[in-house]
């Protein structure tokens, strides 16, 4: 059978243009060589296998950083033992391995940090009768000469896509959320790892300022409330003992979270580092708030935030709940800020939606 290669989703000439560097891998007689290494067979313990096909599906294509999809359609032979060739398949000889490309070359850090989250309890063997299988994706191999991490593929559906589609009844969306807080709490009593990173108060000093620069120049009116918010939220991160910091994931959000059944993968742990574990809920209750607004979604996100709270609480120290609201603020003008600057092209300014979110945030910090 003659191998077959493709590429879907994406042509081939245009994102090559756009990004040079990650070309190669939406190169058809690239991937197949790349594949067909021995080496590279034996990291990914495809050795024995012969590849019949390959399809290349580009998930998300940027100047600094890239993930694409490769669907190997493997074919056993005599190979006896294919059992654990099963998992993370699309059904039986199909293997789909997902590669983050990197720019920076910052991925061997990514790929160390993932293996060492991996090895601490969120391997696909952790499972829990009440909350389910808690998992991250599997990091499988990096290639540094090429920038390249290859991780297993998350399976089932965004918890995101389960708010956009609305096929998901009310109960069981908040199902998962809950199942969300135990995988967060699990996350968050990990023992930082030896020489984990640590949250540079220098970026974020850098961030929140330039969010501020930039806000009062779309909303003027707002401009003396925006920077008094953004300095009284780094002067309080400036605070904040090191003694209570963990190891967060950094973008704890429903894009970043898959379900299948009563499994539960996280993914993107690009920004995963040792900080205030109050980040992490912050965040992630901020994204249910402005998906409910979003989306219009019949769900009481008060009693959702407490619930979430309480069962998180209910498996880990209840300290951080103190500044929740602290990072719920944070996250409502880093919302403003990718809207109405990032994304200025698809969205023009709004008084009255900067109004609701400067009021949401100044909500937050009354209660700090």
């Amino acid at each position: 059978m003659q191998n077959s290669w493709r590429v879907v989703g994406f042509t081939v000439d245009s994102y090559a243009k756009k990004t040079p560097q990650i070309k190669d891998f939406l190169n058809e007689s690239f991937v197949k060589d790349f594949f067909q290494q021995q080496s590279h067979r034996r990291a990914l313990s495809l050795s024995g296998f012969k590849i019949l096909k390959c399809e290349i599906n580009p998930l998300k294509i940027g100047n600094s950083k890239a993930a694409i999809e490769f669907i190997l359609q493997l074919d056993a032979g005599k190979k006896k033992d294919q059992s654990k060739y099963h998992q993370y398949n699309l059904h039986p000889l199909y293997k789909s391995f997902i590669g983050k490309w990197r720019r920076d070359g910052k991925g061997k850090e990514i790929f160390v940090h993932l293996q060492k989250i991996w090895h601490r309890g969120f391997n696909r063997e952790g499972f829990d009768i009440k909350d389910g299988r808690l998992k991250i994706y599997e990091p499988i191999a990096y290639f540094p000469r090429h920038n390249l991490m290859l991780t297993s593929k998350a399976s089932g559906i965004r918890l995101k896509d389960m708010f956009v589609q609305k096929r998901v009844g009310k109960e069981e969306i908040e199902t998962h959320i809950m199942q969300a807080a135990s995988w967060l709490a699990k996350l968050h009593s990990i023992r930082p790892p030896p020489g984990g990173v640590y949250y540079s108060m220098k970026a974020e000093e850098e961030k929140l300022n330039e969010w501020s620069e930039h806000l009062r120049h779309i909303y003027p009116d707002f401009a003396e409330k925006i920077c008094n918010m953004v300095c009284y939220i780094l002067d309080k991160e400036r605070s904040l003992d090191s003694k209570c910091f963990v190891l967060i994931h950094g973008d704890y959000n429903p894009n970043n979270i898959f379900v299948d059944g009563n499994e539960l993968t996280v993914i993107d742990f690009e920004q995963s580092c040792i900080f205030d574990p109050a980040l992490d809920l912050g965040y992630f209750i901020a994204k249910l708030i402005s998906a409910k607004r979003k989306y219009n979604l019949p769900l009481d996100v008060d009693d959702l935030e407490k619930r979430f709270l309480d069962k998180y609480t209910a498996k880990i120290s209840i300290e951080p709940l103190k500044r929740v609201g602290l990072y719920k603020a944070r996250s409502f003008l880093q919302h403003l800020h990718f809207r109405y600057w990032t994304g200025r092209s698809h969205h023009k300014p709004d008084q009255l939606d900067c109004q609701y979110w400067i009021n949401k945030t100044e909500e937050c910090l009354h209660v700090q």
